[in-house]
């Protein structure tokens, strides 16, 4: 909690002085944490080809992610068990879960295009993975008791209560199985879930979205008018991924000629993507203050990540780059090949270039 201010008013001979404590979060989005075959092979060389070990994948952002008071990402994969598999129906083993813990995450968002991938027992398996672990995630659910008890997603902390939404626009067309419930994007649905959000007196609501087209940096009508629904009903927030690249950063209209912010796509967190725009992603960083119950939105920003692949023993393992960090402080890391170099700045200076139009 910041130290408080001091506002003070004066009545005839006397001064009135009153204290405002103000508090603070910050909140780190990341975008789609993928799980191909070469990134299951490379956690099986990392665990000393006797364990999945995912731990080293985040090693050096691990301090970023974890100085955040909040930390979210989207698991885009199953923690359906064995075989384990990548593209195009992904199974993780679930050390990747341990490992975004470890790393700073505190919630994962389940409502994606491969939350089916492994049917009702992945989706199940997922969530019994997830809690017991004690990691909060929303977006997909056993059954709709389930979901009416526990969505939307509160979390406290620091003195603030957040709401978050989370939705997919579909599951690649695999059928949801009674009795599970996957957040599918539903204008009707979302309207009555803001609504029930707001009597859950939030001091934000945040809704995550997988929509848009894969591999366009631009973001589509369909995801303008989306973002302008939610934030016209009283949405604080909007954050996106699924087209596995950056989309813009943009401010909408509002409610009562208020406006919100909208990420449109924070690219890939992770994955074995290598092309360009997708070997790489954003994390928003968002940072609210409260003061007299008035929450402001203090500060927002992006930070650049790039996908560090690299052999070892003859199988490729993976390495999370704050790029910013790197360019500071190159000491720090291991040499890179001139090529990986390059490939990496040309990610930063295309996302700069995404995020300045």
């Amino acid at each position: 909690m910041a130290s408080p201010t001091v506002r003070t008013a004066s009545y005839a001979d006397i001064d009135t002085v009153v204290v405002s404590l103000t508090d603070t979060i910050r909140l780190i989005f990341a975008g789609d944490v993928m799980g191909h075959g070469m990134q299951i092979t490379g956690a099986w060389r990392d665990g000393g080809d006797s364990c999945y070990n995912y731990h080293p994948s985040f090693q050096w952002v691990k301090d970023y992610i974890s100085a955040a008071d909040v930390a979210v990402a989207n698991l885009e994969v199953t923690l359906g068990g064995p075989p384990y598999a990548g593209y195009p129906q992904f199974s993780s083993h679930q050390s990747l879960s341990y490992a975004l813990q470890d790393a700073g995450f505190d919630v994962l968002l389940t409502a994606n295009n491969h939350a089916l991938d492994r049917g009702k027992k992945g989706l199940e398996r997922t969530l019994d993975v997830l809690d017991s672990i004690g990691m909060a995630h929303t977006g997909t659910f056993r059954d709709s008791a389930e979901w009416k008890a526990n969505y939307p997603l509160i979390v406290e902390k620091n003195n603030f209560r957040l709401a978050f939404l989370n939705y997919t626009y579909g599951t690649n067309g695999i059928a949801i199985e009674a009795p599970n419930v996957v957040n599918l994007i539903d204008t009707l649905r979302m309207a009555a879930d803001i609504a029930k959000a707001h009597e859950l007196n939030p001091d934000c609501i945040i809704a995550f979205f997988h929509w848009g087209e894969e591999y366009k940096t631009k973001e589509n009508a369909t995801q303008r008018r989306l973002a302008t629904f939610l934030a016209k009903r009283g949405c604080n927030l909007v954050v996106g991924a699924h087209p596995h690249v950056v989309q813009p950063l943009a401010k909408i209209p509002a409610i009562d000629g208020d406006s919100i912010y909208v990420a449109y796509s924070l690219g890939n967190f992770i994955s074995n993507q290598r092309d360009r725009y997708r070997d790489g992603g954003i994390t928003l960083e968002v940072t609210l203050t409260k003061t007299d119950s008035i929450v402001t939105l203090q500060h927002i920003d992006y930070e650049p990540f790039w996908v560090y692949r690299y052999p070892q023993n003859n199988v490729s393992v993976f390495r999370l780059i704050q790029i910013n960090d790197y360019i500071e402080r190159p000491e720090n890391y291991p040499a890179i090949s001139e090529n990986d170099k390059n490939l990496m700045m040309r990610f930063y200076n295309d996302t700069k270039e995404i995020m300045n139009n």
